[in-house]
């Protein structure tokens, strides 16, 4: 068994959920939005008529315009605020000029402010099929319809009940926040996934029914907060500990909320003064599992989880045992997603974790390997890499996530044998931990023959573009010269003959052999100015730039 509190320190080639995997500039990320705006403005227009909504004319444009953003994404994450009717982008605002000149920016910042939409964030090799629902999201919703968010699959949205979400939309690699979002706890780049639990029992949110008793210890609280030396905060201690031991029998899981959060409070104010001793007793009190077992049911429905959180960071694995049972048990969307957060954001990966790897219920597993993945535990590849080969279609897709995540050199290799799995989002997966591989320490860089052999039998459009652009990034003589077979014009074929290769494919093919050769494919570039195919003589004309 690997040592269980054992992260990675530095950044994979997967990259880190809570920092973009390339630095765009500002060119570079203004491009992202501006294709994630066509896409949105293609869609609109698309719905805005039954006769287009049919024509196949319609939906190829719509398919364009979905491939150049994943082209995007693809190469970037895309992080962008909505502050006081203004894009910013990576902490810089987008000039009001551009976005006044520009149709499409202008018409995607109404959009937003009209959703009042705080912040988009999409995680680097988000799948074409999110991208599609954000964009849908963007397109459809209208000011004054009720909040959607995004459960497990991307595809799948559902009425939120809450007045004030906290996120507006949500998929593995995609989040929407509002513009105030409650508690401000939920970091816009820390996109996980949002587990699904079947079940039909709900943890409570606390006592709800003892609101009488909700201000019992506030008085104690304040002669806390008002103490001055060491005396009065023990007076004030010795107090607010027999309200724990009695909050604690009686179930009131308020009480040790507010508690808990003015003892945090405290702490920060007083720093290494009068009265530190007297607050670490109290803290230590509130560590027992009782306690714990409370508090994480008022966990999710709490405005500001901070200073919970920061309470169940000390307690280590025993906390993240107790949220990820709760996790387990609880079948509500919102209170998984709060528990799913808090248990990344605590940063522990207790030996619970590997336990339920192994367990028999599929959602259970799921969501421990998609824990073990948001976390970053580099060891977790040993329990996972098994995974790819189980029956479950889910559990394999959420393995194939988990281990992309982590992008260690074992959890690259293991993708590469599920270049043939039979469900496209893994193909997808393991076509981009091709592209990872060579940036990974300490590995060789893989042949691309299989790769290839793979694309050529390749169905599903998104698994071929993934292993296109793979291709490019893998960069070797084998791999250019198989990008150049598909870029280039096709002999003349007789009857039983290959069929004619469609003009996305040659173009993806083509964009992959610029980004990885530069000038040096420029002959190849201009040969095809003059392409049978306008659409590939347009690119052409295009990347020859």
């Amino acid at each position: 068994m690997p040592p269980l509190g054992y992260r990675r320190t530095t950044p994979s080639a997967a990259g880190e959920s809570d920092a973009p995997q390339v630095v765009q500039d500002g060119r570079a990320a203004r491009g992202t939005l501006r294709s994630l705006a066509l896409l949105v403005d293609r869609l609109a227009t698309r719905a805005d008529g039954q006769d287009s909504a049919r024509d196949p004319a319609a939906a190829s444009v719509v398919r364009d315009a979905l491939r150049q953003y994943t082209g995007r994404i693809r190469e970037s994450s895309m992080q962008c605020r909505i502050v006081d009717g203004q894009f910013v982008l990576a902490g810089d605002a987008v000039d009001r000029g551009l976005t006044r000149d520009d149709p499409l920016l202008g018409t995607l910042l109404f959009r937003c402010v009209a959703l009042g939409i705080g912040s988009i964030t999409v995680r680097q090799g988000a799948a074409p099929a999110e991208l599609l629902t954000l964009a849908t999201f963007l397109a459809r919703s209208r000011s004054g319809e009720p909040t959607t968010t995004v459960s497990n699959t991307p595809t799948s949205m559902s009425t939120v009940a809450e007045p004030q979400p906290r996120e507006l939309l949500r998929s593995w690699s995609v989040l929407v926040t509002p513009e105030h979002a409650p508690g401000g706890h939920l970091r816009p780049t820390s996109v996980g996934a949002e587990p699904v639990v079947p079940r039909g029992t709900t943890a409570g949110a606390g006592d709800t029914s003892l609101e009488d008793d909700a201000r019992a210890p506030m008085p104690a609280i304040a002669r806390l907060a008002a103490a001055h030396d060491d005396a009065m905060a023990t007076r004030a201690v010795d107090i607010l500990v027999e309200m724990i031991d009695q909050a604690e029998f009686r179930g009131h899981a308020r009480t040790l909320e507010q508690i808990t959060t003015a003892a945090i409070v405290q702490l920060h104010e007083v720093g290494t003064g009068a009265g530190r001793l007297a607050l670490e007793r109290l803290l230590r009190r509130l560590q027992h599992r009782g306690s714990l077992d409370l508090l994480a049911r008022r966990l999710p429905s709490a405005y500001d989880r901070r200073g919970l959180l920061e309470l169940l960071s000390r307690a280590g694995e025993t906390a993240v045992d107790i949220l990820v049972r709760q996790l387990m048990e609880v079948d509500d969307a919102a209170a998984r997603r709060a528990y799913f957060d808090s248990i990344v954001q605590l940063d522990i990966a207790g030996p619970t974790l590997f336990d339920l790897v192994r367990d028999t219920r599929w959602y259970v597993v799921r969501n421990a390997v998609a824990l073990l993945g948001e976390m970053g535990v580099e060891q977790a590849d040993v329990v996972l890499l098994p995974l790819l080969q189980h029956d479950d279609d889910r559990i394999r897709i959420a393995a194939a996530r988990a281990l992309v995540r982590l992008g260690t050199a074992k959890a690259l290799q293991g993708l590469h044998q599920a270049i043939d799995d039979r469900h496209a989002e893994v193909r997808r997966l393991a076509a981009v931990s091709y592209a990872l591989t060579p940036g990974t320490a300490g590995m060789v860089r893989p042949p691309a023959a299989r790769l290839a052999m793979a694309l050529e039998k390749e169905t599903d459009e998104d698994v071929a573009l993934e292993m296109l652009a793979s291709l490019g990034k893998l960069g070797s003589a084998d791999a250019m010269q198989r990008l150049l077979r598909i870029a280039l014009p096709q002999p003349q074929m007789g009857e039983g003959g290959e069929p004619m290769r469609e003009a996305w494919l040659r173009i993806a093919a083509l964009e992959a052999l610029v980004k990885a050769r530069g000038n040096a494919v420029r002959p190849q570039v201009e040969a095809l100015l003059h392409d049978a195919d306008p659409e590939v003589a347009q690119a052409a004309l295009r990347l020859r730039g």
